[in-house]
């Protein structure tokens, strides 16, 4: 029966439900006590660009994209290497005692500091110093991992997936104005979403009917006209170019043909279009950031979250459909655990910093604190959103994970399979890491009927949209926190929203041009990091208002213990090299950073436990209005 893939993921998906209405409801109204009478910082701040009361189905699906980019995806892809048991275990388990706690607890104590970051709370929990280690610690996490999704954007357009280009850019445009009609002239949510949603289909079918080869706009025509030839060779022919005539199927087949000068050619074009195509992503950025929330941001967001519904519903029924004809697709061909791994890291930590997002993310706290707060009408709609989303996602994991053990055919797992050892998959370009889930997952879409073609173009589509998601909400995030930064060190004229967008753009492109592939290694282990950081801000405030910080603070210990394990292995294995090349000497002092930062800030938290009680004197009629606003404010 567990060989059944289907029959897997529906009990981790009752499982998470059964969370959602227990545990979940425990954590909001026993520990964090969310008051529907309290003034909410979207209210008491309201300014019409980022602080702004938006209604649960808008925000959830803002949150959900803004959380759900490359990790759950990216993550579980690799990990299930080490055997899919005990990455869906690790999913179900964090997902529910560690990430939607963290995410809910992260939301809970911005709410009761006027709306402000976990770095700017830190300040007030832990201490002054505290603020500013939290504020650099946050930089390096989101600019080098926004640099890693950089190249991987830029990598699926030009490689793997064209056809993902024009659905990703049409939906900005829609995004747009969708934001322009229900903002400025009250269209209907609901009649105003459908023309939204129908549009995005318009273009995505746009999209497989037209890929926007960019790779071919710097090359020969002689060359053009070969990869020309490779599109339209018969179906039976030997050797051709198959749909989404991506460029690494165009150079198998100029090789195949022995073209070797077309080859040198494509080999030297594609860096360069590449490139561009990072700065065109830096530059959206940046725009993203700057613009009203409701303008981009907010409407996107909301709009790509149905298409993750969507995908999420049809793989899960397709799986399901495949295990009642007794289809392939269903038995699942991943091993249940396999330690020992050729040429890969132990299991044990990395596994589990691998999966990151999949199962607790310290980057879902910069969005539940940063953008998330500013928006949340009422108290208790923090549990959908903060705890409901991170049990979302691990409903996606679960998926991804059941995509590459099941999904992918036996010959991805067999002694020459993409799976075989750490270099095939661990150790192999993001985006040939996510071509993996689009092939698993079409194959579930293949069983409701869904051409191949299409059904790898969506779920594309949905993987390119969700990163550009994160892209464009991280960039806004580190804007504010290059802001708080600044008025940390009294800089108060540069703490605007177009010079911090600027810096926030600036560390993020230096991560991409310079290191961003080598530095996703760090990602998963710094994000896990800033998670148990965050849990020790969220233990302390809850100490200090006589709370119970049991549920808090085991989770702190765990990620704070796993993550800086991993950390040090790295460094250790990384000095253990007798030559570095110049990613590996950034990755070392990141590291060495990172952890120095992160363990002087544990140290500063350690101190405010021991006198924890004496700042909960002021804090303990936790009654009233947030700090900050009027004792007098009423709900608008």
């Amino acid at each position: 029966m567990w060989e059944n893939a289907a029959v897997v993921a529906l009990a981790a998906f009752a499982v998470l439900v059964a969370a959602y209405f227990t545990y979940g409801r425990f954590i909001a109204d026993r520990i964090c006590r969310l008051d529907p009478n309290r003034v909410t910082p979207a209210h008491a701040l309201q300014d019409g660009v980022d602080y702004v009361p938006t209604r649960v189905p808008i925000l959830f699906g803002h949150h959900f994209a803004s959380i759900a980019g490359l990790g759950p995806i990216l993550g579980p892809a690799i990990a299930v290497i080490w055997g899919w048991g005990p990455a869906l275990l690790w999913v179900l388990f964090g997902c529910i005692f560690l990430g939607a706690v963290h995410d809910l607890g992260a939301l809970f104590v911005s709410l009761r500091h006027q709306g402000r970051s976990v770095g700017e709370v830190a300040r007030s929990v832990i201490g002054p110093r505290a603020r500013l280690l939290s504020l650099v610690i946050i930089y390096f996490l989101m600019a080098l991992a926004m640099g890693a999704f950089c190249n991987a954007i830029a990598d699926l357009f030009v490689n793997f997936n064209p056809d993902a280009i024009i659905p990703s850019v049409g939906l900005m445009i829609v995004a747009v104005l969708f934001g322009t009609a229900v903002y400025r002239f009250r269209a209907p949510l609901g009649l105003t979403t459908l023309v939204a949603l129908a549009a995005f289909a318009g273009l995505i079918i746009w999209g497989v009917e037209q890929p926007v080869c960019t790779y071919q706009w710097g090359l020969s025509a002689e060359t053009v006209a070969a990869i020309e030839e490779g599109k339209n060779a018969p179906p039976e022919a030997e050797q051709r170019i198959e749909l989404p005539y991506g460029a690494d199927a165009a150079k198998r087949y100029l090789s195949a043909a022995g073209r070797n000068a077309a080859v040198e050619e494509l080999a030297t074009a594609v860096p360069q279009v590449q490139l561009r195509w990072i700065f065109a992503l830096l530059a959206y950025g940046f725009l993203a950031s700057v613009l009203p929330v409701w303008l981009l941001l907010q409407p996107r967001d909301y709009i790509n979250s149905f298409q993750l519904y969507f995908a999420l519903g049809t793989m899960l029924l397709g799986l399901s459909l495949a295990a009642i004809r007794g289809a392939e697709a269903a038995h699942i061909e991943a091993p249940w655990f396999r330690p020992d791994v050729p040429g890969s890291p132990p299991w044990f930590p990395f596994l589990f910093v691998t999966i990151a997002c999949g199962a607790v993310s310290g980057f879902h706290s910069l969005v539940s604190s940063g953008t998330t707060v500013k928006q949340l009408d009422r108290e208790p709609d923090a549990r959908p959103i903060g705890f409901g989303a991170m049990l979302t996602e691990g409903a996606l994991a679960v998926l991804v994970i059941m995509a590459c053990a099941a999904g992918l055919k036996s010959q991805y797992w067999g002694p020459d399979g993409l799976y075989a050892s750490w270099k095939g998959v661990g150790g192999g370009g993001l985006a040939a890491q996510l071509s993996a889930v689009v092939l698993g997952g079409a194959e579930f879409l293949n069983h409701l009927g869904i051409p191949a073609k299409i059904g790898r173009t969506f779920l594309a589509v949905t993987i390119t949209a969700f990163a550009l998601t994160t892209l464009d909400s991280a960039t806004r995030l580190l804007r504010f926190n290059v802001e708080e930064i600044c008025r940390s060190i009294r800089l108060e004229k540069l703490a605007n929203r177009y010079f911090a967008s600027a810096v926030a753009v600036a560390g993020i492109a230096f991560f991409a041009l310079v290191s961003g592939k080598t530095l996703w290694t760090l990602f998963g282990t710094a994000n896990q990091l800033l998670a148990g950081l965050t849990l020790l801000t969220v233990s302390l405030f809850l100490y200090q208002l006589g709370r119970p910080v049991l549920y808090t603070l085991v989770p702190m210990v765990l990620m704070l213990a796993v993550s800086s394990y991993a950390m040090i292995w790295k460094m250790l294995d990384l000095w253990g090299k007798q030559s570095w090349t110049g990613e590996e000497r950034n990755l070392f002092l990141v590291s060495c950073g990172v952890l120095v930062l992160a363990f002087w800030l544990v140290a500063e938290g350690l101190a405010a436990f021991a006198r924890g009680r004496v700042a909960a004197d002021g804090l303990a009629a936790d009654t009233g209005p947030p700090d900050g606003a009027s004792p007098g404010a009423q709900r608008e």
